[in-house]
């Protein structure tokens, strides 16, 4: 699937009741229909959305590489501060830095909201 405005392929598809809200990395939105009102898509059997259905799938993968350092090192994650953390991941993992921050963004405001 690309979006039709840039060709941007990263997309972000929110399943909700009356359709699907589609969004790609660059901010364009549209919407597509499920297959009982003439679209392609199957309805899911639930709308519930999980942290990783609000995650691009480049960030999908920096989140399971930041949660697969933190089973490696458990201790540095329960007794660091947030600061120390960002810069482990940044400095020791080499994560892009930008992209830690947006991750984190994500994460603390899906769980603000639930």
């Amino acid at each position: 699937m690309k979006c039709s405005e840039c060709n941007e392929t990263e997309i972000l598809k929110i399943h909700r009741p009356e359709n699907i809200k589609c969004i790609c990395k660059n901010g364009h939105i549209w919407y597509e229909e499920y297959d009982d009102n003439g679209g392609k898509n199957i309805r899911p059997e639930s709308y519930e959305l999980k942290l990783e259905d609000t995650l691009f799938p480049s960030e999908k993968v920096l989140y399971y590489k930041v949660l697969d350092e933190i089973q490696k090192n458990q201790s540095l994650f329960t007794s660091s501060n947030a600061e120390e953390i960002t810069s482990y991941l940044i400095d020791k993992c080499k994560f892009d830095k930008e992209e830690i921050y947006k991750l984190f963004k994500k994460i603390i405001n899906y769980y603000s909201r639930h």
